[in-house]
């Protein structure tokens, strides 16, 4: 039988399902990410609405690649090294804060206030650049730092993103007040984080140290808009008050969906 031309009903036919298996293999790794832990084949189809055949098959396809590891005693699977080697290399490519502090120098300038950079890491949230405020009097936070999941808003921009069993974790964790302002009821936090992923900004006025507010908003990647980290504002209430000034918000937003376009999400519209 003579083969099909490239661009025949059947080539095309095929080429749309070599693309599809791609993705539900990415979806795979994705879900093994998510979860934090070794997983088996029938949770793993659960959590991704698939048939467990299906993932069945890809785990064996990616276990021969040398993507995936199975444990012999509990025949979950989990990431091998080798993707964690590859994902080494992807983030020296990949520098999230080279590629956002021309957007933080312009939102400090026009703001006045210090900018910060934070990222999702192994289950919590981490501040890793900042760019201070040129006033005399400056609130910021140092590069390292750790905001709370549940009352800080970078924390919970990272809970509104994160997958729902990492939420409900974090919620059923004891929720400490660090102020009388800490959010810690967890119905209110759930309904918050709803709020958080429409319109995509969230503050905490006050909710880890009185008189100091951070006001942030997500920065997300691709078609799926998944969460890369976050761009915000810290200051006094004075400055940063709840609700926030039109003006500021929109300059704020103006940044996340600038880095967002530049990560293929256009999760913000045109107009941000």
């Amino acid at each position: 039988m003579p083969a099909s031309p490239a661009n025949s009903p059947a080539a095309e036919a095929a080429e749309t399902g070599a693309v599809r298996s791609v993705l539900v293999a990415v979806r795979v790794l994705e879900g093994l990410a998510q979860a934090g832990r070794p997983m088996g084949v029938s949770d793993l189809a659960r959590a991704l609405g698939e048939q467990k055949g299906r993932v069945h098959r890809h785990l064996g396809t990616l276990r021969q690649a040398g993507l995936v590891e199975q444990e012999e005693a509990s025949e979950r699977y989990r990431l091998s090294w080798r993707l964690f080697q590859l994902g080494q290399a992807a983030a020296e490519q990949f520098d999230l804060r080279r590629l956002a502090e021309p957007l933080m120098q312009r939102l400090r300038d026009a703001t006045g206030q210090t900018v910060l950079l934070a990222v999702p890491h192994a289950g919590e949230v981490l501040v890793v650049h900042a760019l201070e405020s040129a006033d005399k009097v400056c609130i910021t936070v140092r590069p390292g730092n750790r905001p709370p999941l549940h009352c800080s808003a970078q924390g919970r921009i990272a809970l509104a993103f994160a997958a729902p069993d990492a939420v409900e974790r974090a919620l059923s964790a004891p929720l400490p007040a660090f102020t009388p302002h800490s959010l810690t009821d967890p119905a209110a936090l759930r309904a918050r984080l709803a709020l958080l992923r429409t319109r995509l900004w969230e503050s905490a006025a006050g909710e880890t140290l009185l008189g100091i507010n951070v006001l942030a908003a997500p920065i997300l990647a691709g078609t799926e808009a998944r969460l890369v980290g976050s761009i915000g504002l810290i200051g006094s209430v004075q400055h940063l008050p709840e609700p926030p000034p039109p003006a500021v918000l929109a300059q704020l937003r103006g940044a996340a969906a600038a880095l967002s376009r530049r990560l293929g999400s256009n999760a913000y519209g045109e107009t941000a």
